[in-house]
């Protein structure tokens, strides 16, 4: 979870991170490790920039892409 950005050209994949995590179901090709999130969580969203666009984002979806994107090397 630390390599993300620098196996992307040293650039953190916000979008392809929040999707996995999120459990997007498009993502089939990628092992699911984490569960789908959903109910009450949907409900309490703040804006995260994906690929230049405000998206609304479950907030504790939004404080775990932080931390991921902090901890790269």
């Amino acid at each position: 979870m630390t390599l993300l950005a620098r196996k992307n050209d040293g650039t953190f994949p916000r979008a392809q991170a929040l999707s996995y995590i999120y459990g997007h179901p498009e993502q089939r090709h990628m092992e699911r490790a984490m569960p789908q999130f959903g109910g009450a969580m949907a409900h309490d969203t703040v804006p995260v920039e994906i690929n230049g666009i405000l998206t609304p984002t479950p907030r504790e979806l939004a404080g775990l892409l932080v931390y991921l994107e902090s901890i790269q090397r």
